[in-house]
């Protein structure tokens, strides 16, 4: 996981170029308030909604035919996603950011140890469930239809 949210947050980010002093001021920005992963749209803070987090998902647990996501056997733990899920690959990103924090990369050991509880009180695993229902995360990244909404009325193409 650690080395897809390297390889994302380069991709992403574009922290391969630039200098020191901008590469610190992006990561700073992307790390302040959990930047990262959330918009503000419409003068709402909407989470979950940067390709960044999906992106990674995607690669980690359904890119391929033998991906956790897409077998029999462990689907079931990525479809619907679990809360869980999205705050790994929200931790795995927030480490990948943080190698770069002084401006030039220095390796971060991506750990249990390291990461415990860093998004407890957070909103990020707050929202989380909110988040993954509301914005249906789990068919953007599998290419499911999203549920219809509540009621049974299907929304108008």
């Amino acid at each position: 996981m650690a080395d897809g949210a390297r390889r994302t947050v380069v991709r992403s980010y574009r922290l391969d170029v630039g200098s020191e002093t901008e590469l610190r001021i992006k990561v700073k920005e992307l790390l302040f308030d959990d930047a990262y992963l959330s918009k503000v749209i419409d003068d709402k803070k909407s989470w979950f909604t940067r390709m960044e987090v999906l992106d990674l998902i995607y690669h980690q647990f359904f890119f391929t035919a033998n991906s956790l996501g897409r077998q029999p056997t462990t689907s079931q733990y990525f479809q619907p996603l679990a809360p869980q899920t999205l705050a790994l690959a929200a931790a795995a990103i927030h480490c990948a950011l943080s190698e770069y924090a002084s401006g030039k990369k220095a390796t971060v050991m991506f750990s249990q140890d390291e990461y415990r509880g860093t998004f407890g009180p957070s909103p990020v695993i707050n929202f989380t469930q909110e988040a993954a229902t509301q914005s249906h995360i789990s068919g953007r990244i599998t290419g499911a239809p999203p549920p219809p909404p509540p009621g049974g009325a299907t929304p108008l193409e």
